[in-house]
């Protein structure tokens, strides 16, 4: 879209964990091509920043950065951020384990589920699992192929584009789907993260309603456009 000269775009500031193939730290991916495409119909210039999932959210709410990408809705969370009404995605989480690790074995004492800090999949996950905070899914992997973990609960498609980029064949693991829920961009808790988020979804119809969603969901193999 043409600026006039005249004219400054404004500008917003999301934060996201890095995404193989969705958010990587170089600015592109699925999501950050689909948040561009979304605010440049509101004339609003994006800029990224990667950093750890758990210091996205807080940055968000220390109002240092505008949004975090791709973040549950949970009401301790709807009270410090602003959600839009439009998600960003669809995901289906689960766990994804070794072919020779039964999911009975989930419940043995010993047994141990690596998570991504600041995720919380309190509401699926057993209770009485040991848990084990994880900077991303490349050391999932890595640690699933040691055995120091049996399990790691995460985003399915996240998993299997991380596996991609790092040339490990997904066929040794089994990929167990237990939950299906939206993802979004919670902005700040104040009237400019209320503007950005109405933002997003004035953006997102209409770049909707140009096709730009089917193309960048078609380009990146994504399953599930937002909606």
């Amino acid at each position: 879209m043409a600026i006039s000269a005249s004219i400054s775009a404004e500008t917003t500031t999301l934060c996201s964990m890095e995404r193989p193939g969705l958010s990587q730290k170089d600015g592109t991916g699925y999501y950050w091509e689909l948040l561009r495409a979304i605010y440049q119909e509101e004339n609003i210039e994006l800029k990224h920043r990667s950093a750890p999932f758990k210091r996205c959210l807080q940055l968000v709410e220390r109002g240092m950065v505008d949004g975090a990408v791709a973040v549950f809705s949970t009401p301790e969370r709807a009270m410090k951020f602003n959600y839009p009404k439009s998600r960003l995605n669809v995901s289906t989480y689960g766990l994804i384990y070794l072919k020779e690790t039964s999911l009975e074995e989930i419940n043995n004492v010993d047994s141990s589920v690596g998570i991504i800090r600041g995720y919380d999949f309190s509401a699926w996950l057993p209770a009485n699992i040991k848990l084990v905070r994880l900077n991303g899914n490349t050391q999932a992997i890595g640690m699933l192929k040691l055995k120091r973990i049996q399990y790691h609960a995460d985003d399915l498609q996240d998993v299997l584009l991380t596996l991609k980029k790092m040339g490990e064949p997904q066929d040794q693991f089994v990929f167990k789907s237990l939950h299906t829920k939206n993802l979004y961009v919670p902005f700040t808790k104040n009237a400019r993260g209320q503007r950005m988020a109405d933002s997003f979804d004035a953006g997102l119809k209409k770049a909707s309603e140009r096709g730009e969603l089917k193309r960048l969901a078609e380009k990146y193999g994504i399953n599930q456009d937002p909606a």
